[in-house]
């Protein structure tokens, strides 16, 4: 959505009309780039808002368990994104009948 916007005093521009849409709050913290003679803006947080779930404490642990299972060498290669994709529906399967036998 494109908005025009009249710079006032002190160099101000309101956001109030996207904010919403972007999920932006008082007391949010935004990126300001500048790029190809434009300005972008995007909402950060300590991370980026649109990486935050990497940061939960569940995404965390499943980080941790691949680096350890990436050490102990406890993983599979493919020779095609075919295979690998052929694999993972195999697992699914075999997880949806397990849980339909429960």
């Amino acid at each position: 959505m494109a908005i025009v916007q009249q710079v006032q005093k002190r160099m101000l521009i309101s956001l109030a009309q996207i904010a919403k849409d972007i999920n932006l709050h008082e007391g949010d913290h935004v990126l300001i780039e500048e790029m190809d003679g434009g300005i972008f803006l995007r909402p950060v947080d300590w991370v980026d808002k649109n990486q935050k779930y990497l940061w939960t404490e569940e995404w965390q642990g499943k980080l941790r368990q691949s680096q350890q299972d990436l050490e102990k060498g406890d993983y599979q290669t493919f020779e095609s994104m075919e295979e690998a994709v052929k694999d993972l529906e195999e697992l699914a399967n075999a997880s949806r009948n397990k849980d339909e036998n429960i």
